[in-house]
């Protein structure tokens, strides 16, 4: 996975290995959305933390956290949490011919 998010040149990877592998390709959709999910969940989690106000929030500071629950997300996921184990089995069975 190159990156969480919109990217025209991940979903050309993915259309492109989806002609080769469906199996593969849709195993891929699946652990993408899933790091995508978790990064929401840490980025909403980390909203609950209270902060002190002693340190002034900044642009870095928020794009550096950004980056991190990105990253986070998509370790978690490659480990797997099983949603996109679960998620791969419904679509294969809805799209066929992938087990």
């Amino acid at each position: 996975m190159d990156s969480i998010g919109p990217n025209f040149t991940n979903l050309n990877k993915i259309t492109l290995l989806a002609k080769k592998d469906r199996q593969k390709a849709l195993r891929q959709v699946c652990q993408e959305f899933e790091a995508l999910f978790l990064y929401q969940v840490l980025k909403e989690m980390q909203k609950t933390v209270p902060q002190s106000g002693f340190w002034p929030k900044s642009f870095s500071e928020e794009l550096y956290k950004d980056l991190y629950y990105q990253e986070v997300g998509r370790e978690i996921a490659k480990r797997g949490t099983g949603l996109g184990k679960m998620l791969y089995q419904e679509l294969s069975k809805k799209y066929g011919g992938v087990k």
